[in-house]
């Protein structure tokens, strides 16, 4: 069904004279328009759910308000915790962590299922880690300017 909509859609352009054509007509920002205005219909009417929007919503909340949440922070104590947990990971798994890691990138290189990979990983290695040697491997995205 998508690869039926896109190519739909390319013939669209292409009757329009392509692209550039498309463009003088401004073909683009009516389908933008149409498309965004088909979305907010559904969503009102209830078609499309999203959750705490049209769904699961506060039934105790006035319409139109919103409530105010307490942002919740972690204590020293917990932070404290949680950095000697990863420690721990660190020293348990020092021995298999490189062999996992080096396992992560081969798949990555590779075009493999990463997110099985990853769940492997995860057994031995902390999320820095994961994501040094992720980095190692395909890069930082930066966003063009």
């Amino acid at each position: 069904m998508v690869e039926e909509a896109v190519l739909t859609e390319f013939r669209r352009l292409s009757d329009r004279g392509g692209v550039l054509g498309a463009m003088e007509t401004m073909y683009q920002r009516s389908r933008i328009q149409e498309e965004s205005l088909v979305f907010e219909m559904k969503k009102h009417s209830g078609e499309l759910p999203i959750v705490g929007v049209n769904t699961f919503q506060d039934p105790n909340a006035e319409a139109g308000t919103t409530s105010k949440t307490e942002l919740i922070r972690s204590t020293a104590a917990e932070r404290a915790q949680q950095i000697d947990q990863v420690r721990d990971l660190h020293a348990h798994h020092q021995a298999d962590s490189e062999a996992a890691l080096l396992r992560l990138q081969a798949v990555a290189m590779g075009n493999g299922n990463l997110f099985a990979e990853l769940m492997n990983t995860v057994q031995t290695c902390s999320l820095v880690q994961i994501t040094e040697a992720l980095y190692q491997v395909g890069g930082e995205y930066r966003r063009s300017m």
